[in-house]
């Protein structure tokens, strides 16, 4: 016989499906991700990226398994393991929310300054110079903050512009390349150069994606907790219906006492 109300048992198996998806989506951009790693790139920060989707995924897709199992066979230790489990998942995703909500500004902040202190960005360290030099080209921009003039008297060619006459700007003044390396840095002054900085679109870009994290984590952090008030409810039912009714018979009927009572 059923002990748990049949609208909880569908609404919580309906849930724990949809949880489960979202596992085997998380699961699923691990694996892609991991298919395209190379150890010899020395793309590390790449698969500790992956490594973290995997342990998102795995215990989310084992949880919503379980629940699964727990409401269909009304199975209490099922049931509390799946609410332990979504208690330990909640607190982890609300200390991530608010350790990406304390970090994201000093995160930002810290962009900030290493590309004002690259300026001018000529002289600036090699791999900051070849950073630019593949963002600029990808992101249809030029410089740090000032355009083409954080390059200072030497402009590389991945600033150059096509047509768009909306993205582009004319170099004001002639630009020399360089001795050492002629084939980075070109004389431009004739030809357009994207007009947009680099430095904010990065920036939208490392916001967008804090706020993508923190509302990830936020909103499953609420599914967990969903699931953990449907997840207790359901185990109070099984605990209140399963409980044995037990009667206490007394061997002494109680007319008895009353008859010696009357003979005293």
């Amino acid at each position: 016989m059923a002990v748990v109300n049949g609208c909880f048992k569908g609404v919580f198996i309906f849930f724990n499906v949809l949880f489960g998806i979202a596992g085997v989506l998380i699961l699923g951009l691990g694996i892609f991700g991991h298919a395209f790693y190379h150890p010899s790139e020395g793309l590390e920060h790449k698969m500790s990226g992956v490594l973290f989707l995997y342990l998102i995924g795995g215990p989310t897709l084992a949880l919503s398994i379980l629940g699964i199992y727990g409401a269909y066979k009304e199975k209490k230790w099922a049931l509390i393991v799946f609410f332990t489990g979504m208690v330990l998942g909640s607190i982890g995703l609300l200390l991530i929310s608010i350790t990406v909500s304390v970090g994201m500004p000093m995160a930002i902040q810290g962009i900030e300054k290493v590309l004002y202190d690259s300026i001018p960005l000529d002289e600036a360290r090699s791999d900051i110079q070849m950073m630019f030099n593949k963002l600029q080209p990808e992101l249809k921009c030029c410089g740090a903050f000032n355009g083409y003039q954080d390059w200072g008297k030497h402009v590389p060619d991945s600033c150059l512009c096509s047509s768009d006459a909306d993205r582009c700007e004319k170099i004001n003044g002639s630009q020399s390349a360089l001795d050492n390396d002629p084939g980075v840095f070109v004389d431009v002054s004739k030809n357009l150069v994207y007009k947009e900085p680099c430095g904010p679109i990065v920036i939208s870009y490392m916001q967008t994606a804090f706020n993508t994290i923190l509302g990830i984590c936020i909103g499953f952090a609420v599914l967990a907790f969903i699931g953990m008030v449907i997840s207790m409810t359901m185990i109070c039912q099984i605990r209140r219906r399963s409980s044995p009714v037990t009667f206490r018979m007394d061997p002494s009927p109680p007319y008895t006492v009353l008859h010696n009572a009357m003979e005293a």
